[in-house]
C-alpha cells in the first residue's frame, strides 16, 4: 500500500485516521476502565485481609513461667523520692530476721525506670531466689549528672519508710554497673555497707576501692571485669588474695567454691559490657555469691540465661490474687 505524501491527506485519508484515532481513544478508555476496576479490586481484596482477625499463635491464658510467677507474687513499690525515683521489689516470702539489702546501681545512658524494665532488674532479683529487699535508685546518667543519692542512710531511710517493711539487716550490698562507680565511691564511708559488686565498674579510683576493702575484715568486694578489665586487674594485683577466674561460669553449679567464701573474687568475662547486665547470667549468679539465705519457693533451681520478659510487676493488682504494686510519694 503507497502512503500518501507527507503534508497531502485526502477525503478518505483524513476518513481513516478520525476512524483510527476514535478506535484508540475507545481502547484507552476501555483499558482505564478495566486499570480502575482491578485497582478497585486489588485495593478492596486488600482491606478484607487486612480487616480479617490474624489468629494468635500464643495459647491463651498461657501459664506464667516460675520466675514471672515469683515476680508477680512479690511486691513491687516505685518511690517518687527527692532526687529521682527508687524501685523496691520484695519476694512475696522474704521475713527481715534473716533478709538483707541489696542495692543496684544502674549505669550511664539509661535511669532507674529504663534500666528497671530494659534490663528486667525484678526478674533477675528473683532469679536469686534470696530472702532480701531490692533497692534500685536513680543514678547519674552520664558524667555530668550528680550523684543522686550520695547518702546511703538517708536513701535506706527513705525505703523503710515508704514500703513500710522492715529491710533486712543481715547483710547490706551495694551492686553497681559501669558509670554507677560514682555513686559507689560516695558510699564507702558509709559503716553499713558490708559487701561491694561492681559489675565492669571499677572506671574510679581504685585506691579508693582498696582502703574500702582494707578498711574492715568484714568488708568483701567482688568484680566482674570486660571493658574495665585494667583497673580490676589493677585491684587484684594489689590485694594478691584475690580469688581469679578466668571465664564466667555458664551455670552457678560450675562456680568454684571459693568464690563463695573469699573476701576478693575477680571474675573476667566473656561477655559484652551491656550483657552482663541484661542477660539473666551474670546478675544472679553473682548475687547467689552473696551469703545470704536462699528463698526454698525461689526459682532458684532453673539454669541461668536469657529470661522470658514477664508482666511487669507494677501492672499486676491484687484482683489477680497476687500481692500487688504501687507507687509511694
Amino acid at each position: 500500500m503507497r502512503l500518501p505524501s507527507p503534508g497531502i491527506r485526502t477525503g478518505r485519508d483524513l476518513a481513516q485516521f478520525a476512524t483510527i484515532a476514535i478506535v484508540q481513544r475507545a481502547r484507552t478508555a476501555i483499558a482505564a476502565g478495566l486499570g480502575l476496576t482491578a485497582l478497585a479490586g486489588l485495593v478492596w481484596f486488600g482491606v478484607a485481609i487486612a480487616s480479617d482477625p490474624v489468629p494468635s499463635t500464643a495459647p491463651i491464658d498461657a501459664p506464667l513461667g516460675p520466675i514471672a510467677q515469683a515476680v508477680a507474687r512479690g511486691q513491687h513499690l516505685r518511690i517518687d523520692g527527692p532526687r529521682g525515683p527508687v524501685h523496691v521489689w520484695i519476694p512475696a516470702n522474704y521475713h527481715a530476721d534473716t533478709g538483707a539489702t541489696i542495692l543496684y546501681l544502674h549505669g550511664y545512658y539509661d535511669n532507674v525506670d529504663t534500666a528497671w524494665t530494659g534490663h528486667q532488674l525484678p526478674e533477675q532479683f528473683a532469679a536469686s531466689a534470696l530472702n532480701a529487699v531490692f533497692v534500685a535508685p536513680e543514678a547519674p546518667v552520664s558524667n555530668r549528672s550528680g550523684v543522686n543519692y550520695p547518702d546511703l542512710g538517708e536513701l535506706l531511710r527513705l525505703v523503710e519508710e515508704k514500703a513500710a517493711v522492715p529491710r533486712g539487716a543481715a547483710l547490706t550490698v551495694a551492686m553497681g554497673h559501669s558509670g554507677a562507680f560514682r555513686t559507689l565511691e560516695s558510699w564507702l564511708d558509709e559503716p553499713l555497707l558490708d559487701q561491694i559488686v561492681m559489675i565492669d565498674a571499677m572506671y574510679g579510683d581504685e585506691d579508693k576501692i582498696v582502703a574500702w576493702y582494707k578498711a574492715s575484715p568484714a568488708h568483701r568486694l567482688i568484680m566482674v571485669g570486660e571493658d574495665t578489665i585494667l583497673g580490676a586487674e589493677g585491684i587484684a594485683q594489689k590485694l594478691p588474695e584475690a580469688f581469679t577466674i578466668d571465664r564466667f561460669p555458664p551455670t552457678y553449679d560450675l562456680f568454684p567454691a571459693e568464690a563463695r567464701t573469699s573476701r576478693l573474687v575477680y571474675l573476667r568475662a566473656q561477655f559484652s559490657h551491656m550483657a552482663l547486665v541484661m542477660e539473666g547470667i551474670v546478675m544472679p549468679s553473682v548475687m547467689r555469691l552473696l551469703p545470704v539465705e536462699r528463698l526454698v519457693d525461689g526459682p532458684w533451681k532453673l539454669p541461668m540465661g536469657p529470661l522470658t520478659p514477664g508482666p511487669d510487676a507494677a501492672m499486676v493488682t491484687d484482683d489477680a490474687g497476687l500481692a500487688g504494686s504501687g507507687s509511694a510519694n
